[in-house]
């Protein structure tokens, strides 16, 4: 689906970059009453991202017709009520989520944030646990059952029993239970945030207090500290081994690859002529950058070895065959300062730099004097009253605005009825969190958009987009499987192609110039459908400027 839209994007982003730019009144087209401006059409122009179904650049003309063809096409998806199909729905709800959440959950990195992160990162720790589980839809009774029985575990911990006899038997996480809690060598960002803090503000030996993360309770011992030599780049040679009598043979080529290397041979060449780790041969033999516990530990331990750049090692031997590495860089994290930009840009893609989704809440409620009469819920906690109830009431207000119990009965009737597993009054409650919650956060979306035009633009773009990529796909590519009409198609344009060449051969061709066939069809049906016109003096002074 995303791979589909990447095109429709692009006319989204531009029209964006240039939002603010130009003047309303610097109309380059109208479709029917809706003004289109020249500013967005010329920032997509120039970025060179308009291209025919062959990827080459379109003159200005061309161009133009294929943006005003992506609106007439998102003008007729609203027409035909695409943006009513769930698909698309739930599509586009997808693509509004990515929109807002920079404006709902902005990053913020202060120093403090930074100094913590970089004491952490410049070490991996061992820590093992014990995991009491808190199911996805748990109710505070089991919430509250989960932390009593971690509480439990924990005070027979602090009587001197032991953890890992503990771990093994009472842990909820399977594999902790065959191997003593532990869950291997870690370092910043590789667990929950609040898991890591844990792990690393105790002592090795110690433990900590139940500590909740989005899986239930755990309480932590580190048993390890180690110094994170940070990570590196290589160029990686590889002689698989591909049958097992073989293994001598291998070894000798491997040797001989080596004096080669010693005598000055370039290592990318030699890749590109031996190696047999596929995947990385049309990259030269460069692997992406990593650390410790990352990939082969005999790989590892030799690439950190390495000092210097360009520095190869000996042969290396695993089960796979004989390796060997060229270092192409290393970083470490000795000084805040050299590692800055690294740790910035991990700590934009991790929630610790972001407010939590319960703390917004709250944070909106107190913003807009959130009331509610949770005893109305009294109404809903019997199937039978709340089938016969006068359902009228305010539930809950935000601002000036009122959600009355008729509102959560709606939302109720939505709600699949195989998710009442637990007692009938817990789960009214949990769906009057569920559905409180999501009001607040639709009417502060509002706000927003409000507020930030740009916002406005940017939502619609996506809007368009995913209008134009299914009314395409059920217009045009739904419609090119009928193997009869493209051979049809072949029949009656067969002058276009080589004649002693047959079908197969240029079939692929075929095909694009049918969909292309189509498209043109399509467009000068919408333009008669609809009222397209150009200001011409405004693609005048572009042609102008473009000499065409």
């Amino acid at each position: 689906m995303r791979k589909g839209l990447l095109y429709l994007i692009t006319v989204l982003y531009c029209s964006l970059v240039s939002y603010g730019q130009y003047s309303t009144t610097d109309t380059l087209f109208r479709i029917d009453d809706t003004t289109y401006p020249s500013a967005p059409f010329v920032e997509l122009f120039e970025s060179n991202k308009l291209r025919d179904q062959h990827n080459q650049p379109l003159s200005l003309t061309k161009a133009l017709d294929l943006y005003i063809d992506f609106y007439l096409k998102a003008r007729e998806a609203k027409k035909l009520r695409f943006d009513t199909i769930p698909e698309v729905i739930q599509e586009i709800e997808n693509h509004h989520n990515q929109v807002f959440n920079p404006y709902l959950y902005p990053v913020k990195i202060n120093q403090n944030l930074l100094e913590e992160t970089f004491e952490r990162i410049k070490y991996f720790i061992k820590p093992r646990h014990i995991l009491v589980k808190i199911e996805g839809r748990a109710t505070p009774k089991d919430t509250l059952k989960a932390y009593q029985e971690a509480t439990r575990i924990y005070s027979l911990l602090n009587q001197g029993k032991k953890f890992a006899k503990l771990a093994n038997q009472f842990s909820d996480d399977l594999s902790a239970r065959k191997n003593n809690g532990e869950i291997g060598y870690i370092t910043a960002f590789d667990m929950d945030y609040a898991f890591e803090t844990a792990a690393y503000n105790t002592t090795k030996g110690e433990y900590s207090i139940p500590v909740r993360s989005p899986y239930g309770y755990h309480i932590i011992q580190t048993i390890d500290k180690i110094k994170n030599p940070g990570k590196v780049k290589i160029r990686h040679l590889m002689l698989e081994f591909k049958k097992k009598n073989e293994k001598g043979k291998i070894k000798a080529k491997a040797d001989s690859i080596y004096q080669l290397l010693q005598s000055g041979a370039d290592f990318s060449e030699l890749v590109q002529k031996y190696s047999d780790d596929i995947s990385s041969v049309k990259n030269n033999g460069i692997l992406p950058w990593f650390g410790l516990f990352e990939t082969h530990p005999t790989i590892e331990k030799s690439a950190f070895e390495l000092k210097k750049k360009g520095d190869f090692s000996p042969l290396i031997k695993t089960d796979f065959g004989y390796h060997i590495i060229q270092l192409l860089d290393k970083k470490e994290y000795n000084t805040l300062e050299e590692c800055k930009d690294e740790l910035i840009k991990l700590l934009e893609e991790d929630s610790r730099s972001r407010i939590s989704e319960s703390k917004l809440i709250q944070k909106l409620k107190e913003k807009y004097q959130f009331k509610e009469n949770k005893k109305l819920l009294s109404n809903f906690y019997s199937i039978l009253d709340y089938a016969y109830a006068e359902l009228w009431e305010t539930l809950f207000s935000i601002e000036d605005r009122d959600y009355s119990q008729e509102k959560f009965a709606e939302f109720l009737s939505e709600q699949a009825s195989k998710d009442i597993y637990e007692n009938f009054e817990d789960y009214i409650n949990r769906l009057y969190v569920n559905f409180s919650n999501t009001c607040i956060l639709a009417y502060h979306k509002n706000k927003l958009v409000e507020k930030h035009p740009k916002l406005k633009t940017l939502l619609d773009e996506y809007e368009n987009g995913i209008l134009v990529y299914f009314i395409t796909k059920k217009t045009i590519w739904d419609n090119t499987t009928d193997k009869e009409k493209i051979k049809e198609y072949y029949t009656n344009n067969q002058y276009k192609y080589d004649t002693d060449a047959d079908y197969k051969t240029v079939k692929d061709i075929v095909l694009e110039d049918y969909r292309a066939w189509l498209e043109e069809k399509w467009s000068e049906e919408l333009r008669k459908k609809y009222s397209v016109k150009i200001n011409h003096s405004a693609l005048t002074n572009l042609r102008t400027i473009y000499n065409e």
